[in-house]
């Protein structure tokens, strides 16, 4: 979701010097978006393309400015892995807000918990692509 909202700031502002891919620490292939995640997005002008799920490579690390996690976990999993680019790892939170938290799920939540949630990701996109291109 966090991946689709940036996508769409970034089209929005017609920036096409960003680059923005999703990978995970641990996938499952069978992977398939929830319905509720494509009707918020669709809700918010985005349609959700196909989202095949990918795990992570050094490639990836090696050719990424900035690499966001969404967990602490997430973090040392890849900081343990990859010590040599841990300057360009963060986790999200932290980097957006200088909260030191987990980013919360919304894909086990229900009605206006998830909307709670999914809106909260939304607006925190927003600081993201803020900070990042520095306005």
């Amino acid at each position: 979701m966090a991946q689709e909202f940036l996508k769409k700031i970034i089209n929005d502002d017609n920036r096409s010097d960003i680059k923005v891919i999703s990978r995970g620490t641990y996938v499952l292939s069978n992977f398939t978006v929830p319905q509720k995640i494509k009707d918020f997005l669709k809700e918010n002008n985005i349609e959700c393309s196909k989202h095949i799920p990918m795990q992570y490579g050094k490639e990836d690390i090696e050719s990424s400015d900035f690499i966001f996690v969404m967990t602490q976990e997430q973090l040392r999993t890849i900081n343990d892995k990859y010590a040599q680019f841990s300057d360009k790892i963060f986790l999200f939170m932290d980097f957006c807000l200088g909260k030191e938290k987990d980013m919360k799920d919304p894909i086990d939540k229900r009605g206006s918990s998830f909307y709670k949630i999914a809106n909260e990701i939304k607006q925190d996109v927003s600081i993201l692509y803020k900070k990042i291109t520095c306005k």
